[in-house]
């Protein structure tokens, strides 16, 4: 199922291009080892992929069997990941994989341990008085009694053995052994045994007649004793207390259901044997049909807390800390290596079966993406600036875009109006290494569509819809505890079940591997579950097309069974998309699905109207009816379901509302008490399911419409009730009803008659097409009672405001009474009609008269008369309130106006307020006294309005202001133009006042800075002023003065250039302030500087000394001038300086200095400080100090040279001698001495010479040369074996040799070559004489070691060479120019003899003598085996008086060895010279014991040993092992 694969299948139902990849064979091998098939996989083409619906419609008949799909996305699809994994946080909840399928069921033990003593006592007459043990704990009886039936019970568990796995749930993570399952099985034979069959038998039974209030019990068929009445109350002791029937109907209410909150109908009242709560059997989830037989207990009583399981909530992870918690659990499970698909299935349902231990992991599941986010682009989101605006709303609209995906058209869920997590909002998931997803379908049976974002694959499971009742079937009988103890287990998504145990019972399972950017589509109905591989994110929707419609029915039936309430209204989705546009295809799905609720709903209300049911009204209607959710309908307090289509309520319980099916069960009031509330009458019904026809849109002829109506009458023909005297129908009820109203209209109006026929008519309104007779005189009779009643009231307020209570009463407004006038023709016959008409007419008049004085310039009088007319009118014209308003208008602008006209204060008028009073006298048009005094207050106004404005347009004179302000000095109008003027004139005077102070001796102040602000202040607020004032040029001049005079005063205090101190004087002598005293010390200040500066100019000429150069510099410190010649002085100083300090390591004496005390100096450096000397101003003793060092250098450098050069020729050189007369050695050594003389002398300079590593290899070349030949020239002489040098000494200059380059061909190489292959050739002679096999062999007994140590070589010759030959090549390895230690010694050691034979050293089996040390063959001295303690016969007379025990009898001959004749030992020395060695053995049944030499003796004479006796210990163990080799 990879991607790029070519399509498998080709169908042509799907169309020529839709493909489908699934085959037998890629099942069984994609699958792992659980075998399970796999569901299609798609892959649409561009064209199929633009709309999801359209292509799911298509691949539905095919891919709904297998219960879901995989759809693989073109190529192109890419939608980028919106999310910023930076700053995404999200919850998790906690999941305990190994507890998804074997856990115990939360059952409480207090409850199962009450329930188990009654049946003791009641059965078996006992108690359960001691604790029951099992391997040292108490064991729990109800855990145990829940595992056996888990696996089938007890029967079974022994037949299929299976109590291993029944003891996981006693004790979970520990192991049980054989022996400890049979005693399980015997404890559980012996205690639950008979409850088992007491507890299957009381599920069977069946409580027939049971009624509240039977106190007697009745026996069973298997003899057990059921309660008939679960109400009855219970003391202390647990025994029933018997009640008279009077008690029981006062306590009638004594206990409410806790589902339902009501205390009736106790006849199905359940009383818990534990708590004594009660519950009706119909409020139970899921509903009992009876009261069942023996002891009850409620839900809360059976589950325990403590066991309860559930996905608990986790920490809060960031994606980075997420990550890495799924990288080690990966890790532990896994290691760092790929993992196939196969090892993560089995390891999973290994998990989840128990097997393998305890696992939790962390699951960020059911995240609400309008709060956390969501992956797929949104309109409203923060576009990531990595993604391109266009893709960024090319992938918003994408109709696969998850959030979409429900608004889509065609999805049934476009009228659902709010947002609901998961079904119109995406849920987003970031799922772990086995993070589950449990066996469930989705909400009211929806699709659902999920889509892979990134991440590691997700495993998924599916059992198609067809078999879920199979699937529930499987599930029911392997988990039997946890379905008893919550019966609604499927609803919780915590519980898992192997697929291979739904195969093993034939329920088909298919599986799904999704990998990123991949869609899974579930079906409706449809059971699936899976888990992740990984870490991942997903995201996922439900979504609705038509075909779902009947699965959503089913779906809102199992919530109602169960007491769930439902996400939305499965009937208000229903009739809203039926009053919507659908297209052709979803019109069957829709008119099949209203035809079922319509047919439902009808038998319905036709039962409850039979029951005596008779009122009814309409439910409010909605404020937007075209979608769904908008208004939250009251739900059914029995099922929990919403109530959209109908309800059936009670005064008596008026918060109450049921569904019509529990219609009986919301109180005990008679039926005609209750009241049917419906949305729709059952003809609206009707006409949606006619709409929802394909042919809809066909224009019906109304003899279809006839025939449909007669139908519809026909069929409530049938509809009858009991009634007094025998039946009747509620056709002809209708017509009784429509004749007496009829006769109503025939008669004055009457209320309360009225009011009964509309109350009567309530029974037909909810009907059918056939009661629009009804309904349309339910609208007429509504239409007369409004309308009467309106003309009643209307004339009640009249009577009452004329009779003078119109304080208490509105008066009726004239539109009110015109509307219920003018109904032609009248609704009903009601007589005050005419005398309403009569008031009516009045009021018409006045109101003509109104709008024609609110029409013409009227005056004020006239108008207010009117409205005097119109209080005493008892009804309310609207024309009143224009009338007044303007009358009210019109005394507000008389009041303004006077005041306006007599104000005599100046400036107390505001001018807009005259030109408003006079915008709103033309707007009145009302005739008023007081307008001309105000137009000609408006006219002068605008007067001086005008004059202002034409001297503000120019600059003015001061003088011009004056006269215009006199002129208007107390004018009463404030004009604005005229204020400003004021302004003006006063801010000019106030200028000109401080201009006079400020210009009072202003060079004698000391602050000129502040003198420079004063007048800047001035000029600025010159320019601010509107009039021309004279002062201004002479505060300018003023200021320029003060100006100059500041930057004189800075350039005393801080030094200036020179061009600048001159710019200042002649500034002075444009200003004419040359005289000033500042000016005059200024013009001293210039002659000091030119004075300095001529003196500068002779030292920069001249090399003069260090001293003369800092005496100026000290001397310009005290003219504050910037002199252009100080820069230059100091640079030479500076550079002077530097050199000095960059001279000083040179410049230290050479015998002060120590070699190798300093690091080493830089010639380069050196020379390029003599080459900067030159460039010195200044005299310096040092500059020739520094010449004589590089002159040094120099000739240090030509020796080095010189001596370099002699070396080359040296090694260079083809005429060499060889060696003998000591030429060649003498010139080689003294030029390696004088080298290092030279070297000694460059280092003592010290100066990194380039000369000196060259000096130094030169050097060391030559003394390799003078010690070659020394090796070479040393003549042989056995007295100076110490003096000739050794192999190892040759083999070392060589590779010193090596390691300098000497070249091979070299003469001094060669002969060293030869002098190695003369000591080489030599060598191999000696080892060919020579050569033997080291062996010791070392044994220990009873912690007392012994040795046997055979010191020496053996010689492979066996002696066959003669001593004379062996001297000879002894003596040849003396004569060399090689001292070759090893061989020389080995041929020494094999000039020894042994034994009395005076043999060599050979492999023979010898025995060493106690006391000397000597070896002896066995053989030679008779023996037959070595003997524990051995003495020689030379040794023998010592032993005398000590007891010797020995092993084997000696037949030795007396005469002693030629070597006894001297000690063998010194005194003190010991055997620690002596080389040990083991033994070597060559098989089981061949041990050789070798004998080692004696390798620290000279080769002329043997010096002889003194032995120490040493006690033997008996070895029999390793007597087996001396034997000789051939033997």
């Amino acid at each position: 199922m990879g991607k790029g694969k070519p399509r498998a299948v080709e169908k042509g139902v799907l169309g020529q291009n839709l493909s489908l990849f699934s085959s037998s064979s890629s099942a069984s091998s994609s699958s792992g080892s659980l075998h399970v098939p796999s569901a299609p996989v798609y892959y649409p083409n561009e064209e199929e992929f633009k709309d999801p619906l359209e292509y799911i419609y298509k691949i539905r008949p095919e891919a709904e069997p297998y219960g879901i799909c995989k759809i693989v996305p073109p190529n192109n699809w890419k939608p980028p990941f919106a999310l910023n994994l930076e700053n995404f946080s999200f919850p998790t909840k906690t999941q305990a994989i190994h507890q998804l399928q074997v856990r115990p069921a939360s059952c409480d033990s207090k409850t199962f341990e009450l329930e188990y003593n009654r049946f003791l006592e009641e059965h078996c007459g006992k108690k359960l008085k001691r604790r029951v043990i099992f391997e040292g704990d108490e064991l729990d009886l109800c855990k145990l009694f829940n595992g056996v039936k888990r696996f089938g019970g007890y029967d079974k568990v022994v037949k299929e053995k299976k109590w291993g796995e029944v003891s996981r749930f006693v004790r979970s993570g520990r192991k049980i052994t054989e022996c400890a399952k049979h005693v399980l099985c015997q404890l559980y034979q012996e205690h639950l045994y008979d409850y088992e069959e007491y507890y299957n038998r009381l599920n069977k039974g069946v409580a027939r007649g049971c009624k509240r209030g039977l106190r007697k019990c009745k026996k069973s068929d298997d003899g057990m004793e059921f309660s008939r009445s679960k109400r009855r109350r219970k003391n202390n002791d647990g025994e029933k207390v018997k009640v008279c029937n009077k008690v029981e109907e006062e306590e009638e209410h004594d206990q409410i259901c806790e589902q339902c909150r009501s205390g009736l109908h106790g006849e199905v009242m359940l009383l818990c044997d534990r708590c004594n709560k009660g519950w009706h059997i119909y409020c139970l989830s899921p509903p009992l049909k009876q009261v069942p037989p023996g002891n009850w207990y409620c839900f809360e009583c059976l589950n325990s807390d403590k066991d309860t399981f559930g996905f608990v909530p986790g920490k809060r992870f960031t994606v980075e800390a997420f990550r890495r918690l799924a990288d080690r659990a990966k890790r532990r499970w896994f290691g760092s290596g790929s993992t196939s698909r196969v090892q993560m299935e089995k390891k999973f349902w290994e998990i989840v079966e128990g097997s393998a231990g305890d696992v939790e992991v962390m699951y960020g599941s059911d995240l609400d993406t309008s709060v956390y986010g969501s992956g797929f682009p949104r309109v409203n989101d923060q576009r990531p600036e990595s993604v391109e605006a266009n893709l960024w709303d090319e992938y918003c609209g994408s109709p696969w875009n998850l959030n979409n995906l429900p608004k889509l058209k065609g999805s049934m869920l476009q009228a659902v109006h709010h947002n609901i997590t998961g079904v119109m909002v995406p849920w987003l998931y970031v799922g772990m290494l086995f993070s589950s997803f449990c066996w469930h379908f989705e909400d009211h049976c929806f699709y659902s569509m999920n889509y892979l974002h990134w991440g590691e694959p997700k495993c998924w499971y599916s059992v198609p819809g067809s078999e879920a009742d199979a699937f529930e079937k499987v599930m029911r009988s392997s988990l039997p505890d946890l379905f008893d103890a919550q019966p609604d287990l499927l609803f919780q998504l915590v519980t898992m079940l192997n697929p291979s145990v739904l195969q093993d019972n034939r329920v088909p399972v298919y599986t799904v591997l999704q990998e990123p950017g991949n869609f899974v589509i579930t079906f409706p109905k449809s059971y699936h579950g899976g888990f992740n591989f990984g870490l991942n994110c997903a995201e996922a929707v439900n979504f609705a097309p038509a075909d779902w419609l009947p699965y959503g029915g089913f779906g809102a039936e199992l919530y109602k069974t169960y007491h769930k309430t439902a996400v939305l209204s499965h009937e208000e989705l229903l009739c809203v998309v039926a009053k919507g546009d659908f297209d052709s295809k979803a019109s069957p799905h829709i008119k099949k699905e209203m035809r079922r609720i319509y047919t439902k709903e009808k038998s319905w209300r036709e039962r409850i109207w039979r029951s005596g049911i008779i009122k009814s009204s309409p439910m409010p209607l909605r404020k937007c009816p075209e979608y769904v959710g908008t208004e939250e309908d009251p739900a059914c307090i029995i099922c929990k379901q919403y109530l959209y289509l109908s309800a059936v309520v009670c005064h008596c319980r008026p918060s109450a509302f049921v569904c019509l099916e529990h219609w009986e069960r919301i109180c005990e009031c008679k039926s005609r008490r209750r009241r049917l509330l419906y949305r729709h009458t059952l003809a609206e019904l009707s006409d949606l399911v006619l709409a929802s026809d394909s042919d809809r849109f066909e224009e019906r002829s109304p003899s279809n419409d006839l025939r449909r109506q007669i139908s519809c009458s026909n069929e409530l023909n049938v509809l009858t009730k009991k009634v007094k005297g025998g039946h009747v129908s509620l056709a002809e009820l209708a017509e009784q009803w429509l004749s007496r109203a009829n006769k109503f209209f025939q008669h004055p109006y009457l209320g309360d008659a009225c009011a009964t026929l509309l109350k009567e008519a309530e029974q037909f309104l909810w009907a059918g097409p056939e009661m629009d007779p009804v309904r349309d005189m339910v609208k007429s009779l509504n239409a007369a009672q409004k309308w009467a009643g309106g003309i009643r009231d209307c004339l009640f307020k009249v009577q009452n405001w004329s009779s003078g209570h119109s304080c208490d009463l509105e008066r009726v407004p004239l539109e009110y009474i015109a509307e219920l006038l003018n109904n032609d023709p009248v609704p009903c016959n009601e007589p005050g009609h005419l005398m309403l008409k009569k008031c009516a007419d009045e009021a018409w008049c006045l109101a003509q008269e109104i709008d024609s004085a609110l029409s013409s310039c009227s005056e004020i009088s006239v108008l207010e008369s009117l409205y005097s007319r119109f209080s005493d009118l008892p009804i309310y014209i609207k024309e009143s309130k224009k009338l007044s308003k303007k009358i009210s208008s019109a005394k507000i602008w008389i009041d303004r106006a006077k005041k306006c006209i007599s104000e005599t204060q100046s400036a107390a008028v505001d001018i807009d307020i005259l030109y408003k009073l006079k915008s709103e006298m033309s707007e009145l048009q009302i005739q008023l006294p007081e307008t001309e005094l105000l137009l000609d207050l408006v006219r002068k106004a605008e007067s001086c309005q005008s004059q202002c404005k034409e001297i503000l347009k120019a600059p003015f004179s001061l003088k011009n202001v004056e006269v215009l302000l006199q002129e208007f000095k107390n004018f009463t109008v404030n004009i604005p133009e005229l204020m400003l003027l004021k302004q003006c004139h006063i801010n000019a005077v106030s200028w000109i006042s401080r201009c006079n102070d400020v210009l009072v001796n202003l060079h004698e102040q000391e602050d000129q800075d502040k003198v420079v602000n004063e007048l800047n202040c001035l000029l600025k607020d010159a320019a601010s002023l509107r009039i021309q004032v004279d002062e201004l040029p002479l505060v300018e001049l003023e200021l320029k003065k003060a100006c100059c005079r500041v930057k004189v005063l800075k350039a005393r205090d801080m030094k200036m250039p020179l061009d600048f101190i001159q710019e200042l004087m002649m500034e002075a002598f444009v200003l004419q302030i040359e005289k000033e005293k500042l000016f005059v010390d200024l013009s001293g200040v210039i002659a000091a500087v030119r004075c300095w500066e001529e003196r500068a100019t002779k030292l920069l000429a001249q090399e003069a000394q260090m001293l003369d150069f800092e005496e100026i510099i000290r001397t310009s410190a005290d003219i504050p001038v910037l002199l252009p010649l100080l820069d230059d002085i100091k640079d030479a100083v500076a550079m002077a300086k530097s050199w000095l300090e960059n001279s000083a390591p040179f410049l230290v004496s050479s015998s002060s200095m120590v070699s190798g005390s300093v690091s080493s100096l830089k010639l380069e450096v050196l020379k390029e400080l003599v080459s900067h000397s030159k460039l010195l101003k200044i005299s310096l003793d040092e500059r020739r100090m520094l010449d004589m060092v590089l002159k040094n250098c120099d000739e240090w450098q030509q020796d080095a040279n010189s001596a370099l050069q002699d070396a080359r020729c040296i090694l260079s050189t083809d005429d060499i001698d060889d060696g003998k007369n000591g030429c060649l050695f003498g010139k080689v050594e003294h030029l390696a001495t004088k080298m290092e003389s030279i070297t000694k002398a460059g280092l003592s300079l010290n100066f990194d010479f380039a000369e000196i590593p060259k000096l130094q290899n030169a050097c060391s070349m030559l003394r390799w040369c003078s010690r070659a030949l020394s090796f070479c020239t040393c003549a042989p002489s056995l007295e100076v074996d110490a003096q000739k040098p050794t192999m190892q000494h040759i083999q070392r200059h060589m590779k010193e040799g090596l390691a300098m380059s000497i070249p091979p061909e070299d003469y001094i190489w060669q002969k060293l070559a030869e002098l190695k292959d003369i000591g080489l050739q030599w060598a191999d002679h000696a080892k060919k004489v020579d050569n033997t096999l080291p062996i010791v062999f070392k044994f220990c007994y009873c912690s007392i070691i012994w040795c046997f140590l055979f010191c020496g070589q053996v010689a492979t010759d066996s002696g066959a060479l003669g001593l004379d030959k062996v001297f000879e090549l002894i003596s040849e390895g003396e004569n060399l120019p090689i001292y070759l230690e090893k061989e020389l010694k080995l041929l020494r050691a094999r000039s020894m003899l042994y034994c009395i034979c005076r043999k060599p050293f050979d492999s023979r089996v010898k025995v060493a003598c106690k006391l000397c040390g000597e070896w002896y063959h066995i053989d030679c001295i008779k023996l037959l085996t070595p003997p524990k303690i051995y003495f020689c016969a030379a040794c023998e007379p010592q032993t005398e008086g000590l007891s010797v025990s020995t092993s084997a009898k000696s037949v030795e001959p007396k005469t002693p060895s030629p070597r006894h004749t001297k000690s063998r030992k010194k005194p003190g020395e010991t055997e620690s010279n002596v080389m040990l060695k083991m033994l070597a053995f060559e098989n089981h049944s061949n041990v050789f014991i070798h004998s080692s030499g004696i390798d620290q003796l000279g080769w002329q004479n043997r010096k002889p040993l003194r032995r120490a006796a040493k006690k033997r210990t008996e070895l029999k163990i390793l007597s087996q092992f001396f034997h000789r080799q051939g033997k």
